[in-house]
């Protein structure tokens, strides 16, 4: 079957804003949801789903996917797009690129090429998030030192003369953190904590400067102690977004289950943490060993894409209904990229981008679609 561009419907049970619909038509127009209705009959739909029909999902930190490197493929505009066509067959429909900290004139020519765009038969990107270059050394993880500086003023602006990033996760602790956080936060990039080893109350006159996030909760920071809270403690008693790499290597399933009871499906972010070997055959292979890890065991990210844990969460949290895992993939992500975003994905609702991912029973994606075209179709089963 053919399936419009222009006009779709869609049929099954819808999970989004933390419910579930059974029997609900998605009407798809010009690439947006013209209307959900609860109706008994299914005639007239394009498309019937014995599944789930989601909203798309939506990954805030993803370093690379199918061999392909956001930092340091010469060409940024081809490694973008292809990252876009790779990620709907995992049925992610939005994306921040995320750079790790570089050298300044890396950082400047990603950030045109990564800026908020659609890509055709792909991904949209939501914009560049830059992972440094403000981040502590004694917690930089797999960012290499020599890329690491304090916070300045000339190089933010530089950034914000070329495109603004979405994202810019920083250490507070470093000099200037807090006058840069509140320049980011004033021009509208997102601030996220993290690669830190901020006390709490550095943290916290953070989050009161405009910090909103924290970037992958407990990886590059110190462990959460009774007597000295630090970043961890700071951003599970806010009410920032916390992002939380749940590919079964990154956090515990029970560290998993014990952040979701304290900050709630509304502010835990699911994200990939994906780099390259991302998407290619071999890469579940490492995953299911130990991650992708440097000589030395650093873990340098995640070898799965967002589908895969958001399955693994599902496995492990079964008191989770299924439409509040989802959650944590779509609305709150879009949630925690403010209202420019917010008011248009993350949601199936008349209005909105039509962005949809459809799973089997077993949570595999079988359609992808992205502003009401089908950009992926799975074909083997």
């Amino acid at each position: 079957m053919t399936v419009p561009d222009r006009s779709l419907t869609v049929r099954g049970t819808v999970l989004t804003d933390g419910h579930e619909s059974t029997a609900t038509t998605v009407e798809i127009v010009d690439g947006r949801i013209a209307t959900v209705t609860a109706s008994a009959s299914a005639d007239g739909a394009d498309i019937l789903v014995d599944g789930w029909i989601v909203p798309g999902l939506i990954d805030l930190q993803i370093n690379g996917a199918g061999g392909i490197d956001l930092t340091s493929d010469p060409r940024p505009d081809d490694a973008v797009e292809a990252v876009a066509r790779i990620l709907p067959r995992h049925g992610v429909t939005a994306f921040c690129p995320t750079v790790i900290s570089s050298p300044a004139a890396t950082l400047l020519e990603r950030l045109a090429p990564y800026q908020p765009r659609d890509h055709v038969g792909g991904a949209a990107s939501l914009g560049a998030h830059l992972e440094g270059p403000f981040l502590s050394t004694a917690h930089r993880g797999a960012h290499d030192a020599k890329s690491l500086r304090a916070p300045d003023e000339h190089e933010i602006e530089s950034w914000l003369s070329v495109s603004r990033p979405s994202i810019v996760t920083i250490a507070p602790e470093l000099p200037n953190a807090l006058k840069a956080i509140r320049r980011l936060a004033a021009a509208g990039t997102i601030v996220s904590l993290g690669h830190s080893g901020a006390d709490m109350e550095t943290a916290r006159s953070a989050l009161a400067a405009g910090a909103s996030m924290g970037t992958h909760l407990f990886n590059g920071m110190p462990p959460l102690h009774h007597r000295s809270p630090g970043l961890a403690g700071a951003l599970l008693s806010s009410t920032a977004t916390v992002g939380l790499i749940c590919d079964g290597v990154h956090v515990h399933p029970m560290i998993t289950e014990l952040v979701i009871r304290v900050a709630g499906i509304a502010r835990v972010a699911l994200v990939s943490d994906a780099v390259a070997p991302a998407g290619l055959a071999t890469a579940q292979a490492i995953a299911a060993v130990a991650g992708v890890r440097r000589p030395d065991s650093t873990l340098v990210g995640s070898a799965v894409l967002l589908d895969e844990c958001l399955r693994k969460v599902r496995s492990a949290l079964t008191w989770l209904t299924p439409a509040q895992v989802v959650l944590m993939a779509t609305g709150t992500p879009a949630a925690a990229l403010g209202q420019r975003v917010a008011s248009r994905k993350g949601r199936i609702a008349s209005g909105y981008d039509a962005d949809l991912t459809i799973f089997d029973a077993d949570w595999e994606v079988m359609m992808t679609i992205v502003g009401g075209r089908v950009v992926f179709r799975r074909t083997d089963r």
